[in-house]
């Protein structure tokens, strides 16, 4: 492989701001030109009495689950204690999430291994032993209940601490439009269902027939399937997962081949 395989490509990374900077630097040294687009604005919840009561309960439950790197980042800012409960485990959605809480010194005990989602977690064996246990859900705003659901149906008593809430942002729509223009953009990269509907929300509608034929990069057959109901024209691309080497790799191998 050449040291700069991406050389030619255009890329649109869609990612919040402040979570981007990664992403962006690992495609741009792989030789291709990025546009930051985000269309997830991440803020922390506002009314926050609550959510200081609830983590002082924290040594009452036997399990937490951060649903991603936000629960962690969000989350972990309003706990106030310096030592976690011995007697709680952690549990985590992906690789991702568990990263970032290793590096805010946060111990994982229960990894989705599998694929990087509720189901993942859920197939894990320790997850089918929760009868009785008292579990803590780290998560956005009104995120999505399948979790909860089955954890309850498998006997555990669910609570929820949500600690950020999701946006869409205001994005200049000229800034995608210009790419359109000079036929100059390779591909869009999604990382979540909500940041895709986003997308096609605040796409200027005059607009839609080009993003309908633009090459999409997302993470889940979930999102595959969204794109085909939004009126996308094209097969997208499904990367293994969010994970910065596993969109580096993605995009190489797609946009790339189209460059040759």
């Amino acid at each position: 492989m050449t040291k700069h395989p991406l050389q030619g490509c255009t890329l649109v990374v869609t990612r919040p701001t402040g979570q981007a900077d990664n992403l962006i630097h690992a495609l741009e040294s792989a030789g291709a030109t990025v546009v930051h687009y985000p269309v997830i604005k991440i803020a922390a919840i506002p009314e926050q009495e609550k959510l200081l009561e609830l983590a002082k309960q924290l040594n009452t439950y036997d399990m937490a689950i951060f649903i991603s790197r936000n629960a962690v980042i969000y989350g972990t800012a309003l706990l106030q204690q310096a030592d976690w409960p011995q007697n709680t485990e952690i549990a985590a959605i992906g690789n991702g999430t568990a990263q970032q809480l290793q590096s805010m010194g946060y111990k994982t005990d229960i990894i989705s291994s599998t694929t990087a989602n509720s189901e993942g977690l859920l197939s894990e064996p320790a997850m089918n032993s929760v009868k009785g246990k008292r579990i803590l859900i780290f998560r956005g705003k009104g995120g999505k209940e399948k979790l909860a659901e089955a954890l309850r149906t498998r006997g555990a008593q669910i609570d929820y601490f949500e600690c950020y809430e999701r946006h869409r942002p205001q994005v200049n729509t000229k800034i995608l439009r210009r790419l359109w223009d000079r036929n100059s953009l390779n591909g869009i990269i999604l990382t979540s269902a909500e940041g895709l509907k986003n997308l096609y929300q605040m796409v200027n509608k005059n607009d839609l027939p080009r993003l309908n034929t633009t090459p999409l990069y997302v993470i889940s057959s979930t999102m595959v399937e969204l794109c085909g109901k939004l009126g996308y024209k094209l097969t997208p691309v499904l990367m293994p997962s969010a994970q910065d080497e596993d969109v580096l790799e993605s995009v190489t191998v797609h946009c790339a081949a189209k460059m040759t």
